[in-house]
């Protein structure tokens, strides 16, 4: 199965697939250990940051060899691409997915760009993401707070988003309806009868949910359920547990310099967490 038909199989049955940020060799161990012990479908992603630190040939081998050598449903996506050079690299260098974020853009900017992505990623077969409203916050761990002001100025609106769509031909929308880039103090909660509204009038459209990391697992259940969310992206909650584990490990194992021996620790810190991902998200067991 492709990963058009595997969200496909996600909105019929109302699951949701996880995408996991990359940005180091042991968040990709972890993910791919998961996704194996859990027997879950998963997509790794990279932003195009991530993606310049790995090198583009380097992931596309990494994730082929994973696929190979663990059996695993593993689907490769570019996230928040911010330039049509940058998706049609990923294009060409052998992504499944591809998400174009042209939302800092001016609107006619948005919409020709994407209007120029989408048939080259569909002549491939691949997806593609797409999003007109810009996601407030950024993916770290934030001491201070957010205000609902600003998340509500990248809320997005239906029709608006139905125009963009029906024009586009995009295969996944990103969604904005109070979720959120990083882990805030108090998180906001998100609005569902949004979300609802969203889903009316894109009923044919996969929908995905950013800034998935420290929303609360009921709000996620009810993303999933009520607003047929199919794509959930989680980021900084592996970066907090990639540095609060390995902040740990190098503690306890002061006189240790061959870094790969105090890892283990990290990918499985790491790899519960995505675990935990999983079973809400509902896509356990069904690879």
């Amino acid at each position: 199965m492709n990963a058009k038909e595997w969200l496909e199989k996600a909105k019929d049955e109302g699951f949701a697939i996880g995408a996991f940020n990359v940005d180091n060799l042991e968040i990709f161990k972890a993910v791919v250990a998961a996704a194996k012990n859990k027997k879950s479908p998963v997509i790794v992603e990279f932003s195009d940051s991530e993606a310049k630190y790995f090198g583009l040939a380097n992931i596309v081998d990494l994730v082929q060899n994973a696929r190979e050598t663990e059996g695993v449903s593993l689907f490769l996506n570019l996230d928040h691409g911010p330039d049509k050079e940058n998706v049609e690299a990923a294009i060409d260098a052998g992504f499944e997915m591809v998400h174009f974020d042209g939302a800092k853009k001016p609107y006619e900017e948005n919409l020709r760009i994407t209007k120029e992505i989408v048939p080259l990623a569909h002549e491939k077969g691949l997806t593609v993401e797409a999003e007109i409203d810009h996601i407030a916050g950024s993916s770290t761990v934030h001491k201070e707070q957010i205000t609902i002001e600003e998340i509500k100025q990248g809320f997005t609106n239906p029709e608006r988003a139905k125009k963009f769509v029906g024009e586009t031909g995009i295969d996944i929308y990103a969604a904005f309806f109070g979720n959120v880039h990083g882990v805030f103090p108090i998180m906001p909660k998100v609005d569902l009868e949004l979300l609802k509204k969203i889903r009316e009038v894109l009923p044919n459209t996969f929908l995905s949910m950013h800034g998935g990391s420290g929303i609360s697992d009921e709000q996620v259940r009810q993303a999933i359920q009520v607003g047929g969310v199919v794509k959930i992206n989680i980021n900084t909650e592996l970066r907090q547990a990639f540095r609060v584990s390995l902040e740990k490990a190098l503690r306890e194992n002061p006189d240790e310099y061959a870094v790969y021996k105090i890892m283990p620790a990290v990918i499985s810190a790491i790899q519960s967490v995505v675990e935990h991902k999983i079973d809400i998200f509902g896509s356990g067991g069904k690879a």
